[in-house]
């Protein structure tokens, strides 16, 4: 992995998110997303868009981490794999998630800890992510309340009445077209945004789900070379004696 394709994931959520700026600021210019937002008195749409857009920042932020994961173990890579010592010093102390992971295998090579040291790099690499996930679902549901609230305020319009003359037909219309307005955006928005969640999740969890099948398989080879090293330690001693 060449330390340009460890920042692909970055990358491409750089491209996506000036994607989504882009389409933001033209639908703003069109006037889209003014009226949407006039029309949502419950300010439901105004939620779902600051949720969308923290979780966005986050992701950005855990696709660079990840991929910083990724350069740093490219640069391990280049390294002897005869001569564990680099594990220990060459990036400081709990900077490079793989180093570490490495390192307590070559300390404790026992088939339990390489287990929970990989699911702990496992959860370092992945678990920030289920965060994203719950947002991204909560939008969702936001935009079905949305939809519920809209509903009540559409027949909440039509329920003190006993009677509907010619002259009360209007305002009537209009309050049962607010309310059917708010339940469409808001169920609009919470579906837009939470795809665009999902794709962007998606993409972190994929780049950090092959730095760690990277870290292993390179784990196997260091793990190798440090078996056959410990063996001719100890063949030698047995020589000597």
């Amino acid at each position: 992995m060449s330390n340009q394709s460890s920042y692909t994931a970055f990358l491409y959520w750089l491209l996506l998110a000036g994607l989504i700026v882009f389409f933001l600021f033209l639908s703003w210019d069109l006037g889209m997303l003014r009226v949407l937002f006039e029309q949502d008195i419950t300010r439901i749409s105004v939620l779902i868009f600051v949720v969308f857009t923290l979780v966005s920042v986050h992701c950005g932020y855990r696709s660079w981490f990840v991929a910083s994961q990724a350069t740093m173990l490219s640069q391990l890579k280049v390294m002897r794999q005869d001569d564990p010592t680099f594990l220990f010093d060459h990036f400081p102390r709990g900077r490079s998630l793989v180093q570490n992971f490495l390192s307590q295998l070559v300390q404790k090579p026992s088939e339990s800890d390489t287990s929970l040291s990989t699911e702990v790099l496992a959860e370092s690499l992945r678990g920030a992510h289920q965060v994203g996930w719950f947002m991204a679902g909560l939008v969702i549901k936001l935009g079905l309340l949305g939809t519920v609230v809209g509903f009540v305020l559409m027949l909440s319009s039509i329920s003190g009445l006993d009677q509907l003359d010619i002259s009360d037909i209007k305002a009537l219309m209009q309050q049962m077209t607010q309310g059917m307005g708010v339940a469409m955006n808001t169920t609009m928005v919470g579906l837009i945004a939470s795809m665009l969640l999902g794709i962007q999740l998606l993409l972190v969890d994929r780049c950090a789900d092959r730095v760690l099948l990277e870290a292993i398989d390179y784990s196997l080879l260091v793990g190798l070379a440090v078996s056959e090293d410990r063996g001719k330690d100890g063949v030698s001693l047995s020589a000597q004696k």
